[in-house]
This record gives C-alpha cells, structure tokens and sequence, in this order.
C-alpha cells in the first residue's frame, strides 16, 4: 500500500514538473525546462510520456477540420 502512494506521489510530483517544463518552454526559458524535464524523468518517465502524448493530442485536435468546425459552429450537424 505504502509503494503505491508513493509511485502516485512521484507520478503526480513528475507531472507537475513536466507541466512547469512547458511553461519555460513558452516563456523561451531552455535551461529551465531542461532541468525539470531532468527531474521530472528521474521522478517518473511514463508521467513525462504521459503529458508529451496529450500534449500531442491537443495539438492534432485543435487542427482537426472536424473540431475547428465545432469550435466555430457548435450547433449539431
């Protein structure tokens, strides 16, 4: 019981640095992110993996012709 509070503890503290990552990213600050990504990869890779994937898919929706369409007309087809 212990070990899986702590692999969801390390999980949850390697997503939220993967997160800050993306933010110096943005901010154009490389030496930052590289070092949280450094640590949030020590913490737990799958959680890097996992927000890597969904920062993916949110990039293929927002240029999927499908979902602009809904974005600009929301009523049904």
């Amino acid at each position: 019981m212990q070990d899986e509070i702590e692999a969801s503890d390390a999980y949850d503290k390697a997503r939220d640095k993967a997160d800050a990552a993306l933010e110096a990213y943005a901010k154009k600050d490389a030496p930052k992110g590289d070092k949280l990504i450094e640590q949030a990869q020590s913490l737990d890779p799958d959680a890097v993996r996992d927000v890597m994937d969904e920062l993916e898919e949110d990039a293929a929706a927002e240029h999927d012709p499908k979902t602009l369409k809904q974005k600009l007309d929301p009523r049904p087809e």
